[in-house]
């Protein structure tokens, strides 16, 4: 049953709750606090990876962590730092207070989004992306009473939220410089992260001192001398919000920016002297679409394995451990590759790289060198110190071979012989090197049809299928509509139950991937807390057509489909020609999506799956 908002926080020397742990609990107002009491933490290697995903938010938060982690410790308190999602993915300070947190299910792999615990900091600074503190008796939960927790979004670059940063000790102790601290490190994180890139930068500080206390204010700016990129200081100087992202950086200078340096100008009057500073030098990656991926994208990673996958997770691991090949079958979009990086994550292999191989993109002019390696001057152009293969790279790991259907007949022979002997010799060399590795691979297509077609080698079928697994559909999942509930209250947001039902009817052609992109994009066309309804859904899977006949989404705000939908049944509704050129339908599909989001230019950008610099272009021309 519900329960009632605190009426006093007795610690505090505040009597009445702020107006923002009101708002959180009113958007909590209708979940069941028994339900939430005793959550389960995802499995060791479901966490891993999650970490995995999140590698460069972890690595640039290490120093800030173990700093804030020292400090925590001291005050019997924790440092802990989330997904996006709200998922907590790491925790250091104070060891006493472990088993006290624990008991409330504050540890790595539980997720405190507000649908998952309630109003509590974790969940309330992700939703309203500002710092917060919630304590005591403030937590939608009886159980989190205990705690007194300060919380502030790491954001991107553009303003995305990548992760929060929260400090959290018991409720008897109140410490009131708690939340400036956590803003102060979230927002150097977020620096770490943002110099992390290959875009030129521009620092500056104010003149009147030759630092501020937030630290330096930075700009990205991109070949086109646009603005790519800010940090929150930025932000703060020049009295800007997330919009300026995609400004020309000549609107903010006084003066001409040269090669070192520029002056920029406060909106209050006041000049910044900035210092640019040249780009990182790219990565060097690999020839080719094949390459060592050492963490998949946060975009690939599907919600942990369920009752429903787990077992087929279980066999396979169970497989690679004992030696056996393991073939992954299922339409695209099933999530081939992030069972093999779930298997990888829980296998004996674990401790090697995760090397995922496309297929269908290897050159067979560069096969050998891709995947064999080469020493140095094996031909002309090689590098000086030579190259480890894709193959050497994967050595005490896992060989993820995606596509496998789709590899050419010619480069199926030599990789079968490689597989049979399991040895590796580079080119240019005459000794040959032992290979010890997990292999996987995965096809969407019948690899036995093939066989019988000729189209692929009967003997590197049998080689790679020792263990077979099938990915089903997302349409014949059990549970379908209790599953996409789940998946989107994970988002922050509620279906209703005529919407469920409509979700769960569709057919899904794009299975997982289709299925997270569109309850990614409703709950950035709907982002408050009111559940979505089936009107409410985009009009391309209102359409009884295969395909979208217009080639656009109804991008129409709520209230606009509504109102849309009156002027029809009066017979005063107005039609637009339809566009006949793909600059028009690109121009409408702007026009839509800036109604749909207000105006907002950051939101319409991601909506429309473009940069916000490309998008602020195009609204010029």
């Amino acid at each position: 049953m519900p329960i009632s908002p605190p009426l006093s926080l007795s610690p505090s020397a505040r009597q009445d709750p702020p107006a923002r742990i009101h708002r959180s609990w009113e958007r909590c107002a209708q979940l069941d606090p028994a339900q939430l009491a005793d959550p389960n933490p995802l499995p060791r290697a479901d966490l891993v990876v999650r970490r995995e995903a999140n590698q460069r938010l972890l690595r640039h938060a290490g120093p800030g962590i173990g700093a804030l982690g020292a400090m925590a410790g001291a005050a019997r308190g924790l440092v802990l730092l989330t997904d996006p999602s709200g998922l907590i993915l790491h925790e250091e300070g104070c060891k006493s207070f472990l088993d006290k947190a624990r008991r409330v299910a504050l540890q790595p792999g539980v997720s405190w989004a507000e649908p998952m615990r309630g109003t509590n900091a974790i969940g309330t600074a992700l939703h309203d992306g500002k710092p917060v503190r919630v304590h005591g008796r403030e937590h939608f939960l009886p159980c989190n009473s205990i705690l007194s927790c300060h919380a502030a979004p790491i954001f991107s670059a553009t303003g995305e939220i990548l992760g929060i940063l929260d400090l959290s000790g018991p409720a008897d102790e109140v410490q009131d410089y708690a939340l400036g601290l956590v803003w102060t490190y979230a927002r150097q994180i977020a620096d770490r992260v943002l110099c992390d890139t290959p875009l030129a930068r521009l620092e500056f500080t104010l003149e009147a001192a030759p630092r501020s206390a937030a630290g330096h204010a930075i700009l990205l700016l991109d070949d086109d001398k646009r603005i790519a990129g800010a940090n929150e200081a930025a932000l703060t100087a020049l009295g800007a919000d997330w919009d300026l992202i995609g400004s020309p950086i000549g609107r903010w200078l006084d003066g001409p920016l040269d090669t070192h340096e520029g002056l920029l100008r406060r909106r209050d009057g006041g000049r910044m002297t900035g210092r640019l500073h040249a780009p990182a030098p790219a990565p060097v990656r690999g020839r080719g679409a094949a390459q060592a991926l050492a963490a998949p994208p946060a975009a690939r990673a599907l919600p942990a394995p369920d009752a429903l996958s787990r077992p087929l997770l279980e066999q396979a691991v169970r497989a690679v451990d004992a030696g056996l090949a393991v073939l992954l079958q299922g339409e695209t979009g099933t999530g081939k590759e992030v069972l093999a990086r779930h298997v990888h994550a829980g296998s004996s292999w674990r401790q090697g790289s995760f090397v995922a191989i496309n297929c269908a993109a290897l050159p067979e002019s560069l096969v050998e060198s891709e995947l064999f390696g080469y020493e140095s001057g094996a031909f002309t152009g090689a590098r000086r110190d030579g190259a480890r293969g894709l193959l050497l790279q994967a050595q005490h790991g896992i060989v993820f071979l995606d596509e496998i259907g789709d590899m050419p007949l010619a480069l199926q022979t030599r990789l079968l012989r490689v597989l049979q002997e399991r040895e590796v010799q580079p080119l240019g060399s005459d000794k040959r090197i032992p290979l010890e590795f997990g292999l996987i691979s995965a096809s969407h297509q019948d690899l036995k049809a093939l066989v019988a077609r000729g189209a692929f080698r009967a003997d590197l079928y049998y080689r790679l299928q020792d263990m077979p697994v099938h990915l089903p559909p997302l349409r014949n999942r059990p549970g379908l509509p209790e599953f996409l509930d789940r998946y989107y209250a994970d988002l922050g947001g509620r279906l209703e139950p005529e919407a469920l039902e409509f979700l769960a009817a569709l057919p899904w052609p794009g299975n997982y991937r289709e299925m997270r992109s569109l309850l990614n994009r409703l709950r950035c066309l709907y982002p408050g807390p009111s559940p979505v309804g089936a009107h409410m859904l985009p009009k391309d899977l209102l359409d009884p057509s295969p395909f979208p006949t217009g080639g656009q989404e109804d991008a129409r705000a709520p209230d606009d489909a509504h109102n849309h939908t009156e002027a029809a049944s009066t017979g005063h509704n107005e039609t637009r020609a339809a566009p006949r050129t793909l600059r028009e339908i690109e121009d409408r599909a702007i026009e839509q999506a800036l109604q749909a989001c207000q105006g907002n230019i950051s939101r319409a950008a991601r909506l429309l799956g473009m940069h916000r610099s490309t998008l602020h272009r195009r609204l010029q021309q």
